[in-house]
Parts: C-alpha cells; structure tokens; sequence
C-alpha cells in the first residue's frame, strides 16, 4: 500500500509538472568552506517544493553544469551527486531521500574535490528531467528550466583560501590591494605621447600639426623593415615612407591615436615582433562573429595583426564546412540528450534547449567567415584558423558518428585535463586523414575567396591524454597531417606539445604556454618559430586577480593590464611573436569578451612592438586609465577597473585609521562601515569603534569596482578556526 501512495505522489509529480510553466522546484546554492579535510571543499544546495504534490526518491534528475570539482559520494546521503562528463553533472534522490512537502525547503551538504574561491564560479544551468514507465518501457519528460539563486561570499573563509590548496597568491583584501596599487604608482615618470604602442623614436621640431589640415605623402622604401615606417611631420605636411601597406597603416595608427593635433618631428618605428596576436575560443561559448569586429577594430588600433581563431573543440564545432552538414547540425548545438545524436551534451552555462539563443548554440556560417577575412584583412590581421587535433576532438567525434571512431576505440580508458573520457578520434581509421583532408581543404578555399590565402594552419595538438594513442599512432596520424598542410603550402602552428611529434625541419610554430621559463628558450634553441603565450601572463580568461567577486579561471594563476606588461620577454631569434588567449569556458556574452580583454590587451600590444618597452610601470598605467580607457568608455566597449586599495595607518592620536588609494587619478572611491551608508572618499578616515569590516569601491567613467574589504577584528582576519555554518543540513 505504501508503495502505491508512494508511485501514485511520483506520478502526481509529472503530471503537474509536465502541464504546467511554472518550475515544480527552486534551487539556493551557498559556499560553504574551502579544506573541510585536505583538497576538499563544502558546498549548501537548498531545494525548495515549488509544487502541490510532495517530491519523493522516485522519478527525476536534476542536471546542471559546474566547473572544476568533482563530486564526492558518501553512502547514506539522500541525494546523489555524478560527473557525467566534464563539468556535466547531476543530482538524484537515493532511497534514503525523504519526502519533501509542499512550500518546504532542505538544505543538502555536499562535499568536493578542489576548492570554491569566487563566488562567480558556481553551478550554471539547472534542468529537472522527469521519468515515468509506460507499457514496460521508461519515458523522459520534457526538461523544465530550474531556477537557482546564489549567497553572496559573506564570511572570511568564504573568502580566504584554504591552507592545502595549491593557490599561493594572497586574497586581494583591501591591504594587498593597497600595496599592490603603490607599487604600480611609484617611480618617476616623465612626460609620454599618448601611444600605444610606443614608437621607436620621436625626434621632436618645434610647432605642431592639425593633421585634418595636412598634406599627406606616403612613399615606399623596399629597403625599410616590414611593417615598420618614419613620419616626417611640419606644420603643414606629414609624410610617410614605409616598405609595405602594413607599416603605411600602422602610421596612420599612430596618427590616429595622437588625435586632431600632432607634435612636429620625426618618428621612427617597426615592431620587435611580428606575430602578435589575440586567440579568441567560439567553441566553448558562442558569440556572434558581427561583434567580433569591434575587437578586430582595437586590435587594428594598437598594432596587433594576428586573429588566432579556435574553431573547434570538445564542446562544439563552429564553422560551417561544406560538404560535412552534421558537424554544424549536430556540434554548434548543446542541449539535454540521452544519445548526442541530435546535439551535445550540455556544458557550461547553456541550459537544456539546443534551439535557444544561448551561448551554447550558434555557428559562423562559410559566408560569415569570408566577411571576417575581408574585414579582418583590410586592417592587416591575419586570421589563423585552429582545427585542434586529435585530441579535443569529441565535438566533431560525435557529430560524425561511427565515421571517426568506433566502439573498440571508445572502450579505450583515459581522461583529459578537462575530465573528458572520450574526446579522442580513432586516428587509426582511414575516414581520420579524409576527415581532416576535407576540412583544410575546405578552410584553404575560403581564404582563397576572402582574398587572403592562407599560410599557417593551427592543429593545436595539446592535450591529448595518456591512453587514447599509442605513440605510434600518434606520430603516423601527425606525419599525415604535416603531408596534407604541405600539399598546400601551409605552414604547421600548435601548442608546445606538437614538438613531441612535428620535427624542428618541419617549421612548425610553437605557442609556449606553460608557465616556464626554460621550454620556449629550448624550442628556440632547437630550431622551432615560437610565440609566447606565457599562461599567468597572457591568458585573459584568467581572472584580474585573486578576489571573490572577480569573473575568470586561475589555475595558472592571474592576468590583469599589470601582468600583460610588467615581464621582460624572452629575446631569441627564433621567437616570432607573441599571443594572448581569451578561452571560452568563463565567458557569458561578448559583453564579457571585452570585459576580460580589456585593459589588458594595451600590455600586450606595447610588449609585443617594445619588447624593451621604455615606459615604466607608472607611466604604462597613467596611459592605460587616463588615455585609452575614457576611449573605451567613450566608444561604449566594456572594460574592467582596478578595486582600490584600504589599508591601516597611524595619523595623528586617532585610535584606527584607514588610508585608501586607486590607481586612476579620475573617478572617486567611496567606502563604508560594516555595510554602513556610502561616502566618498578625500582624505584618511577614522575608523568608527567596534568597525569588524570597511569595504570600498572605485566609481569611474560610468563603471565600478569590484568592492575591498578589509576585516579589522581579529577573528575576521583568518579562517583556520572559523565557526561551521549551521544550516540543518541533512546527510
């Protein structure tokens, strides 16, 4: 009878949740602590009845997407939490999950590989999928959007990182960012031009230039470096001698930037480097290819000339091939399956429906692409398509069925570095080399048509996880492909890993992306093209800096417009350029494309020109917040703002003051008392009796900052003995 009453609710379940709009549940999710025992992490899920009938253990799975931890089981839980694949989760009632009434919440305890350390980073994508037998057979219900809300970071252990986590850089409270902020404003600084990149050399004449006013002269000079150039400028002429398009273009940047009114003189310049670049990932979150012209259009305006354009991935295919339907019907779209024959499972942020106008979802049509190419070459960036292989295949692997691999292959036991069991082709198939035959094939004609033919063909190369091939396999598929980019004179380009199997004659261009100081210095030395692509350097995706409120993955560590600039780059002949890398996984919307570009693609274009750059870090930062950001702002782009700093200091007889600094000289800083009302900022502050928090923002150019804190009671100060939150959790 029980069990009766009990399928008779199940089914009451469905049934009102089938026929109505409205979701049967609502999810809250909460950081718990980082390091509840080594390397683990605690994490609250609140599940609310939203319905009229009770929820049991029977008869639904919620899905949804989480990045970089991974689920730990304990026996005896009532809810179950799996991997499915990557960041592909779900969560199902065990037998030991109790009823939940109408109108009831229960919050569940669920522990975790890794650790939480932003409140950005949280579980995306809430589906409930319901199943019912009928006539012997089970049925899945239409997936129905689950709302989830999300705590703030509150406490300091929220915060603050764990004592075992590999993560040694220290949070971003208000005294890091205080000193962090000085050592950015210290220094002499003279006056600069407001350029960047910096020129050369600028040999100054007395008198100025209206440049609307001026006759312009451009002459050639074979002789002169590629895409290097000198302007001559008086008052009533400017004159530009360069070897090619390129170097008359970039001069007419720099007049461009210099604005209506020019100094007289003479510049002399040309790049240290002449691959610099941006690679920007469409695979693992989709924005349209229109909005990526704005970026062309900054790139254009600070010199940069290489669009590396990752087209494909574990989690997607974006590039319509003609020829091979399926990897656009199938791979651009990500949505609830049980099969993948229609779409791919979801991943990131995209939700269940592979027809939304998601970021999950979309595609460059072959007319589209050719429209980037023009676009992108009359501004003189080339556009390097990346095709990666064999690994970070499993979006073109499913979408072509058994054409690239086959069960043999996939009963193959390994795992990639993003948690993907089967994200390898069968490059032992004949199909393998046809496959990429026709898709080069296919990309060389666009080029063609575009007008701009292609020269090197990015195979990426990385990642291929320990298990999926035998050596040998490896090598023989890699010797074909080097086969076919020769029938076309294309030049080899990948990760750092395709040393391991494209010999030094083979010219292949390296990316050496690993934090390491000694690997592009050895591919160097052996004989390989190489760009920097240095990960704490140069990865943008990265978040700005170690706070909880900033957007970005950190494994490597953190990027900001500091980072990009301050290094000093490996000099060697062989080092050709340098690339900055914007991956997908974080992105949201294009909005938040040049939200993680920019400001920090000025260190990049000045280091990529001036591998010696003359500017100090002060006057780098005085360009970067005084010049080209109020253009940003002006021009409606995104952009992020450095958080200020606060910081103790001892003024006077005041019991507790707090100094605040900001590295932009406009805008304001506003503060408050334990989330007190806001006031702006002028002069140090005494700080009220009893304060336990002051908190802090920068309001500048219609932005604001992420907000500093700094805890000024002890017991705020550290997490090693902080109080569990006590939420009822049920186990």
């Amino acid at each position: 009878m029980k069990t009766f009453i009990r399928l008779l609710s199940v089914v009451a379940f469905i049934t009102l949740t089938a026929c109505s709009s409205n979701p049967p549940m609502s999810i809250h999710w909460e950081m718990g602590k980082n390091d509840v025992t080594p390397g683990v992490c605690e994490l609250y899920y609140t599940i609310t009845n939203l319905s009229d009938e009770p929820i049991t253990n029977e008869g639904w799975t919620l899905y949804f997407n989480y990045m970089s931890l991974h689920p730990i089981y304990t026996e005896g839980d009532q809810i179950r939490q799996t991997e499915l694949q990557a960041s592909y989760h779900s969560i199902t009632p065990t037998a030991d999950f109790q009823p939940l009434m109408p109108d009831s919440s229960r919050t569940f305890k669920l522990r975790f590989k890794g650790n939480a350390i932003r409140q950005t980073s949280c579980p995306e994508g809430f589906f409930l999928v319901k199943v019912k037998g009928e006539n012997g057979k089970v049925k899945s219900g239409k997936p129905i959007s689950i709302p989830c809300t999300y705590a703030p970071f509150t406490r300091p252990e929220q915060m603050k990182r764990g004592i075992v986590t590999w993560e040694k850089t220290p949070y971003a409270d208000g005294a890091y960012v205080y000193d962090y902020v000085e050592n950015i404003l210290s220094g002499e600084e003279k006056f600069v031009q407001p350029l960047l990149p910096q020129p050369k050399k600028m040999e100054y004449t007395d008198g100025v230039c209206e440049v609307a006013k001026a006759e312009i002269v451009v002459r050639t000079d074979a002789n002169m470096l590629s895409e290097g150039y000198t302007m001559i400028i008086t008052p009533t002429t400017i004159t530009i001698e360069a070897s090619d398009e390129a170097g008359i273009f970039y001069a007419k940047q720099t007049l461009k930037q210099w604005g209506e009114v020019v100094p007289c003189g003479r510049v002399t310049d040309y790049p240290d480097l002449h691959h610099r670049g941006i690679m920007l990932d469409v695979v693992r979150n989709y924005y349209p290819v229109d909005s990526i012209y704005r970026i062309l259009d900054i790139m254009a305006y600070h010199k940069l000339n290489v669009l590396h354009f990752h087209l494909s991935d574990d989690e997607a295919w974006r590039l319509e091939i003609p020829g091979l339907p399926q990897l656009t019907d199938i791979g651009s779209k990500r949505g609830y399956t049980v099969d993948e024959s229609e779409c791919l499972l979801p991943m990131y942020c995209g939700g269940w429906d592979p027809n939304a106008p998601t970021t999950a979802n979309g595609y460059i049509t072959r007319e589209k692409y050719i429209e980037l190419l023009r676009y992108a070459g009359a501004r003189h960036i080339r556009v390097i398509p990346e095709i990666d292989m064999p690994g970070h295949m499993r979006a073109c692997k499913k979408a072509m069925g058994n054409l690239l691999t086959d069960s043999a292959f996939d009963a193959r036991v390994y795992k990639s570095a993003q948690n993907y069991t089967d994200n390898v082709i069968d490059v032992t198939k004949p199909y393998a080399i046809e496959f990429i035959d026709h898709v080069v094939t296919e990309i060389v004609k666009m080029h063609e048509e575009a007008g701009h033919p292609l020269t090197i063909f990015n195979i990426g190369g990385d990642e291929v996880p320990k298990g999926a091939l035998t050596k040998e396999e490896h090598q023989a598929f890699i010797d074909e492909v080097l086969a076919i980019l020769n029938r076309y004179n294309l030049q080899p380009m990948g990760w750092e890993e395709i040393t391991h199997f494209c010999p030094a004659e083979s010219k292949a261009i390296c990316y050496s992306w690993l934090n390491s100081d000694t690997q592009p210095l050895e591919m160097a030395e052996a004989g390989y093209p190489v760009v920097l692509a240095n990960a704490n350097r140069l990865y943008f995706d990265f978040a700005y800096c170690n706070h909880h409120e900033e957007k970005g993955l950190n494994w490597g560590g953190y990027t900001d417009e500091y980072r990009s600039f301050d290094w000093e780059p490996l000099i060697h002949p062989n080092v050709i350029g340098m690339n900055a890398q914007l991956w997908g996984e974080v992105i949201r919307s294009f909005s938040q494309v040049e939200w993680q570009i920019c400001p920090k693609i000025y260190g990049l274009a000045e280091r990529a020109w001036n591998n010696r750059s003359a500017l100090t870090l002060s006057e780098y930062n005085r360009l970067v917040y005084e010049v080209f950001v109020p253009q940003l702002a002006a021009s409606g782009s995104n952009f992020h703002i450095q958080q200020p700093g606060v910081k103790p200091v001892a003024v006077d007889s005041s019991p507790l003051t707090v100094a605040m600094n900001k590295v932009m000289e406009g805008g304001e800083i506003l503060y408050n008392f334990d989330d007190g009302e806001w006031q702006v900022y002028s002069a140090p502050v005494a700080v009220l009796e009893g304060t336990k928090i002051v908190k802090a923002k920068v309001q500048y150019l219609g932005k604001e900052s992420n907000t500093t804190w700094l805890w000024l009671e002890e017991e705020h100060k550290v997490d090693a003995g902080a109080e569990e939150k006590n939420t009822g959790a049920t186990f």
